[in-house]
């Protein structure tokens, strides 16, 4: 199976040289579908997927999976995008395999709140994992998507709020009593100092460490996959945006 993972801004292009979550250029959805194109991947986990706000309107992963004639799910995690006017942030998983259900799971909110330079104020969002249970190789899988509150944003770091980490901890744990692959957007670089519990006895692994998937941020990027699935490859594709196109291709033992 080949997972992507990809946070593609509500499908903006990047103007900087250091992801900082403000410097955006144009909107060009096609170049997002191009590029998954080009990947052939079998499932996708999409953050900062937009979608409009009152669902008045197809949702950005509607319209990526309708080109690429998958299943998706996509749920929106914030009541409005610091992108774009009118846009809800969401998280969308996109499978060429049937997806039976899907749910939310909501990690606790800090409610932070700072002041930009300038001058928007921006409060964290209720952020958590969408889960997607699917069928492959006749067996039950689970694909786990996740965006999580930029902290570093907010002058704080990860590791103060244990109470979130510990949450997420064991959602990660619960699912993978069955075989789980999860992408994300940690905004983290280190998940085994962030989530060692997920890592001890060989529970989950990480597809790749220490490679840049946001420019001038390093990883904050991360595809984990429990102990039932073998790495077989990975790839960080460099892109025109502000997260690169992480890539693990995995083997069900």
């Amino acid at each position: 199976m080949r997972i992507v993972s990809w946070n593609i801004s509500g499908g903006h292009m990047f103007k900087g040289t250091t992801e900082d979550a403000v410097s955006y250029d144009r909107e060009n959805l096609d170049y997002f579908i191009e590029r998954l194109e080009d990947v052939d991947p079998d499932v996708i986990s999409l953050q900062e997927s937009h979608t409009p706000s009152g669902y008045n309107g197809a949702s950005q992963a509607e319209i990526i999976a309708q080109h690429l004639g998958y299943e998706f799910v996509n749920h929106p995690y914030s009541d409005r995008s610091h992108i774009k006017q009118g846009q809800l942030l969401s998280l969308a998983i996109i499978s060429r395999f049937p997806i039976e259900r899907s749910y939310f799971h909501l990690l606790p909110n800090p409610k932070l709140t700072v002041t930009r330079p300038n001058g928007d104020v921006w409060i964290s969002f209720p952020v958590g994992f969408l889960v997607a249970p699917l069928k492959y190789e006749n067996r039950k899988i689970n694909i786990a998507n996740c965006h999580m509150v930029p902290y570093h944003h907010f002058k704080r770091d990860f590791m103060e709020f244990v109470d979130v980490r510990e949450d997420a901890s064991s959602l990660l744990l619960d699912i993978a009593k069955e075989p789980a692959l999860v992408g994300g957007d940690f905004n983290y670089n280190d998940l085994r100092v962030l989530l060692p519990g997920v890592f001890r006895n060989g529970v989950y692994n990480e597809a790749f460490e220490g490679i840049e998937t946001a420019p001038g941020r390093g990883q904050q990027d991360h595809i984990l996959f429990s102990h039932h699935w073998k790495l077989e490859n990975y790839e960080v594709h460099r892109a025109t945006t502000d997260h690169y196109i992480c890539v693990t291709d995995l083997l069900l033992k």
